[in-house]
């Protein structure tokens, strides 16, 4: 029972990633419904999402720190590769040495790369041969500060 409860929740991450997902990987909603997944559904376990060349999703999930694509199908997989998009669900918006390692070896067929936290993204793009870095922290206005 536990292994299908874990198999249909995992169903149910990717299904939610997919609806969620407009052909905009920088789009805040989508960016939320990964974080859901990891945070809610999944229990903080990390959850990444590739974007290809052809806007089609491959979704992973991991550890609480870790994740990869062996348990995956990545068949098809098109690059060059448009966006890698991972938790850290402990809440920080990083990117780790070990991300670092992946963003650089991938660094040629790879154009961006976001970082999900607790209300934080952090994303790394490349621009007419030039690297760029930028992190976004998200507030909550309360009403009386709209």
């Amino acid at each position: 029972m536990n292994k299908e409860n874990n198999t249909w929740k995992w169903k149910m991450c990717k299904e939610l990633i997919n609806a969620a997902y407009e052909n905009n990987y920088d789009d805040e909603d989508f960016h939320e419904s990964i974080w859901q997944a990891s945070v809610e559904l999944l229990e903080g376990k990390e959850v990444s999402v590739i974007v290809d060349r052809d806007n089609k999703l491959f979704i992973s999930k991991g550890t609480s720190s870790f994740v990869d694509y062996k348990d995956e199908n990545v068949a098809g997989m098109k690059i060059p590769l448009r966006c890698w998009i991972h938790t850290h669900p402990f809440g920080s918006a990083y990117f780790s040495g070990t991300d670092w390692n992946t963003i650089n070896a991938q660094a040629p067929i790879l154009e961006s790369a976001i970082v999900l936290g607790n209300m934080e993204r952090m994303k790394w793009w490349k621009n007419n041969g030039k690297e760029f870095l930028s992190k976004t922290n998200l507030m909550n206005l309360e009403e009386s500060e709209e």
